[in-house]
């Protein structure tokens, strides 16, 4: 006979964290790095998952989690916590440079980058090569990658996406731009009204601001 409760995945995922090693399955994705992972912390929208041998040390989006098999190994009691996933974000920024995942790709969507600012709906993260915005609605996972030399002081701040769209578009910014799953390289943004936005190339396309993958600044 099937089971039939009211229990919600994060209150599932706290027994089962001190039961198994667990694979986690990102949205969109057959494959996963984050096999064999024990889930260390729990908070209000995230799980923080580890695996030594591979390097993991991960934050996951709960609204991103695809699926989680149980896999070969015991668990840990997980630290449980009301922490919301960008507070936890603000604490890796500080440590650790990071490797960021989006639903769909199954390898890092960007490696190494150190996050610069988090801002109340978006990261800004930047290497040797990237200089780039992403909305926390894009990020399913945040992984450690390397420890900082020198702690990162992240500015903090409570501006918008929409914000940063409007300072780019005042300031005649070049950008790439990706757009649910659509990429325009070299555009500037022209218009920003209170849901979309406007790019200047030849086919002046409109998208909705909440389709943003990410902004790259040239």
């Amino acid at each position: 006979m099937a089971i039939i409760q009211s229990r919600t995945l994060r209150s599932r995922i706290i027994p089962l964290a001190s039961e198994n090693l667990v694979d986690v399955y990102i949205t969109g994705n057959a494959v996963t790095p984050f096999n064999s992972v024990s889930i260390r912390e729990v908070g209000g929208n995230f799980i923080r998952v580890f695996n030594l041998v591979t390097g993991i040390n991960a934050l996951i989006n709960l609204f991103e989690i695809g699926s989680i098999d149980n896999t070969l190994g015991a668990g840990v009691t997980p630290e449980v916590n009301s922490a919301d996933f960008r507070a936890r974000v603000i604490d890796f920024a500080r440590v650790f440079t990071v490797d960021i995942y989006v639903p769909g790709l199954a390898a890092a969507f960007l490696t190494n980058v150190t996050i610069r600012e988090v801002g109340s709906d978006y990261i800004r993260v930047t290497n040797a090569t990237v200089d780039r915005y992403i909305p926390f609605t894009t990020i399913a996972a945040v992984d450690q990658n390397s420890i900082l030399v020198t702690t990162n002081t992240p500015t903090v701040t409570s501006r918008t996406l929409r914000s940063v769209l409007i300072t780019l578009a005042n300031g005649d910014v070049i950008v790439d731009l990706i757009v649910a799953g659509r990429v325009f390289n070299g555009v500037q943004i022209e218009e920003v009204q209170s849901d979309y936005a406007r790019i200047n190339n030849a086919a002046q396309t409109k998208f909705p601001l909440l389709d943003i993958v990410s902004i790259d600044v040239l």
